[in-house]
């Protein structure tokens, strides 16, 4: 339970098997969402013990999961299945980051689940840009459900 004046602690987690993606996205967020907790797994399996260990806290809430769509493992779009089948991560927002621009890919991500599909740019500043956008939209502009917010 939150005391008077406490705010809700918002939570990221990134599914990332590249670590240089991992990294900018570990910048962004020190850099522009400095009350932003990180949480980054590195595989499927990864994400699927995280799965298993969340549970819901009143004093933070999971704002977003940010996902590669190709991992080794499990793919991002078995992974999104696995989140949707939690009745406590049913209604968080998946965005898959991904380097593929196939509209094949992009409408198996959006048929399994996702709530965005980003592809990777080519620089940093343009990672930067396109997470600060991201980033911005999910934690000021989208609005969750009261069991999230």
């Amino acid at each position: 339970m939150l005391l008077p004046g406490e705010s809700v602690r918002k939570k990221l987690l990134v599914v990332e098997d590249e670590k240089i993606d991992a990294v900018s996205i570990g910048r962004v967020l020190k850099k522009q969402f400095p009350d932003v907790t990180l949480e980054i797994v590195t595989n499927g399996e990864q994400a699927l013990d995280w799965i298993q260990r969340f549970r819901p806290d009143p004093s933070e809430s999971l704002f977003l999961v940010l996902m590669d769509l190709t991992m080794p493992r499990m793919s991002g779009l078995d992974l999104i299945s696995e989140f949707r089948k939690h009745a406590h991560l049913r209604s968080t927002p998946i965005v898959i980051l991904s380097g593929s621009d196939s509209p094949a890919a992009m409408n198996s991500a959006y048929d399994s689940g996702a709530c965005g599909y980003l592809v990777k740019p080519g620089t940093s500043a343009e990672m930067s840009d396109l997470l600060s956008k991201t980033l911005n939209y999910w934690l000021d502009a989208n609005r969750l459900p009261p069991a999230h917010a």
